[in-house]
């Protein structure tokens, strides 16, 4: 794909208009290698890090067996995964599934199943850059107690205020905005060196969690958070609280429902596997359509299942039921009550709160640093919420490769924002040179042929949705996962009806069969009989909340279609050829 523009359609020439120009703009400069890092650096961050563990919370799937989840997760994503290769390689162009749904099914579905998906991603980058300050404040009370930096301890606990969240979240998203905007080329690298650091600090994370015991974790959490009153420390107080606040009904409850749960757990790691369909929608800048698709978005789907496997089968045989209790004093509906209520009973021991306050000996050096770090920032510390470098990171003790397993975990959720402003970019680019949108929306600068309108909109609405995680990351991390659901729904559908509706795009295109049947009717059908069900048994669930909140978003996507269409035809815009034939490049 060049850089020419081309000259609009309907000139002189009397055509009637049809797309925004004869050719994109858009320059094809994504490697195998970017492909393969586009699609980790997506996917990997979240979903694995954070909302892995925290869906362990009341309220949630206390009592799953995570690494079964996404084991099982893996097997219902791979017809899936088929499906959107395939027809990436078909259609290498930029919006994927909305190119996919709306030529094969229509326009109207093609871009509500979009508009849902991209108002996902707005929020899954909000919550990710909103998430990743619990992260940063790890890591400096980490280095704090290292180099006993009381400044640094005051700095952890000031951090944990939401309101970081929300000042480093926008930040961090205008960054990677501005990298975007200035150069495509220049977005790739920095995405290659994002992900290099944090793989490294994925594998050291791993080798700490194999090389462990359950007893080692005792003494590692300890080591880290105080030894406090009880004879097992900070890591015996946490058990002797919860059970205090009546914990082990919760338990009793959970262990009956371990299958229930771990079938819900399967939605969290749909999630966490679901942005393998990342790649499809920058396809139009995919240089090696041939292969890129299976080996990032296929290939990928299983390296990312065992990264996922090294890091919760461990974790969990390890720590079993104390993540389950941390989060449930963390996440408890009142944990202030539980505060209150806990305190007296403890003699005023604090050590109870993870990561803060511990009453170590007198003669403990790294009490008075906790406890003056707690009067320096001058309000009281809360509990760091659940993730994996939480957990594995004392393992190391206090030592630099702890320090770098938290780091890392900070890098995983900062580097999958730079791909989502991709795909949301190019999204509305796909929406706008369609005239679904404002056609201004699709315009490239000329020096950096980037769609900087389109980017500018990502980074606005993603701001938004930093500002949306203040009052819950977690739950509108959950919400968001029901958003993307018709997308899905409607790709397995279209790649079914792929050679019955558009033969003559199959004719001309790519549409592998293994015998009469079609590879992609294949996958459908087996994605019919996995993970539909499972949907459907999802939704049932719904809080009301959640439901309305998909009603007024999709509701949003109709009117915005609704007018641009009418606007269209006014302005005599011929939309059927539009949707009959893929975009030029």
């Amino acid at each position: 794909m060049s850089g020419k523009k081309g000259s609009p359609s309907g000139g002189s020439s009397g055509r009637r208009i049809v797309f925004t120009r004869d050719a994109t703009g858009l320059v094809r400069e994504i490697s195998v290698v970017d492909a393969v890092v586009v699609v980790f650096s997506f996917i990997v961050g979240g979903g694995i890090m954070f909302l892995s563990v925290q869906s362990l919370a009341p309220g949630y799937f206390p009592g799953a067996n995570l690494s079964a989840g996404y084991l099982v997760a893996l097997f219902m994503w791979l017809p899936i995964a088929l499906i959107y290769a395939i027809l990436s390689r078909a259609m290498p162009r930029s919006g994927g599934d909305y190119i996919f749904v709306s030529r094969i099914l229509g326009p109207s579905y093609g871009f509500l199943a979009s508009w849902g998906v991209w108002i996902m991603l707005m929020f899954t980058i909000g919550v990710l850059a909103f998430q990743a300050v619990s992260f940063i404040s790890l890591f400096v009370m980490y280095y704090g107690l290292m180099t006993y930096n009381l400044g640094m301890m005051g700095w952890s606990i000031q951090l944990t205020d939401p309101i970081w969240g929300v000042f480093f979240g926008i930040v961090l998203v205008l960054i990677f905005g501005s990298i975007l905007m200035a150069s495509t080329k220049g977005s790739l690298w920095v995405m290659r060196i994002l992900l290099v650091l944090p793989l490294l600090g994925g594998v050291a994370t791993s080798w700490i969690l194999f090389t462990h015991s359950p007893l080692d974790m005792i003494w590692a959490w300890n080591n880290i958070f105080g030894y406090g009153g009880d004879i097992f420390g900070a890591y015996g107080d946490l058990f002797s609280v919860t059970l205090q606040n009546y914990w082990w009904l919760h338990a009793f409850y959970d262990s009956t429902n371990g299958l229930t749960h771990t079938i819900g757990a399967i939605l969290v790691a749909l999630f966490a596997f679901g942005g393998v369909y990342s790649l499809s929608i920058v396809g139009g800048e995919v240089r090696d359509t041939r292969r890129a698709f299976y080996i990032a978005m296929v290939l990928g789907l299983f390296l990312i299942a065992a990264f996922y496997l090294a890091l919760l089968y461990p974790l969990q045989a390890n720590y079993g039921q104390f993540i389950h209790m941390y989060d449930f004093l963390t996440y408890s509906k009142d944990p202030l009550g539980i505060l209150m209520w806990a305190l007296p009973h403890l003699g005023f021991n604090y050590s109870w709160v993870p990561a803060w306050g511990s009453l170590l000996p007198p003669d403990t050096f790294q009490y008075w640093i906790q406890y003056a770090g707690w009067l320096y920032a001058g309000k009281v510390p809360v509990p760091i919420p659940a993730s994996v470098p939480l957990f594995a990171a004392p393992l190391s003790g206090l030592s630099w490769l702890g320090l770098f397993i938290i780091g890392a975990g900070v890098l995983w959720l900062v580097n999958a924002i730079m791909p989502m402003l991709l795909t949301t970019s190019r999204y509305l680019f796909a929406w706008s040179f369609d005239r679904v949108v404002p056609t201004k929306i699709s315009a490239l600068n000329e020096r950096t042929t980037t769609p900087v309108y389109a980017i500018g909109i990502s980074v606005a609405i993603a701001s938004i949705g930093v500002v949306l995680s203040y009052w819950s990351a977690l739950q509108a991390a959950i919400n968001t996962i029901f958003l993307g659901v018709p997308a899905f729904v409607l790709t397995i559908y279209a790649g079914m009806r792929f050679n019955a509706r558009r033969p003559d795009l199959a004719e001309q295109t790519y549409s592998p069969k293994i015998g009469r049947f079609s590879v992609l009717g294949i996958c459908g059908i087996v994605a019919a009989f996995t993970i539909l069900p499972l949907i459907v048994a999802a939704v049932a669930t719904f809080e009301i909340s959640s439901l309305l909140m998909i009603i007024i978003v999709y509701s949003l996507g109709a009117i915005v279609y609704l007018v641009m269409r009418r606007r269209n035809r006014k302005a005599g815009v011929d939309l059927d050829s539009i949707f009959k034939s893929i975009p030029p490049e």
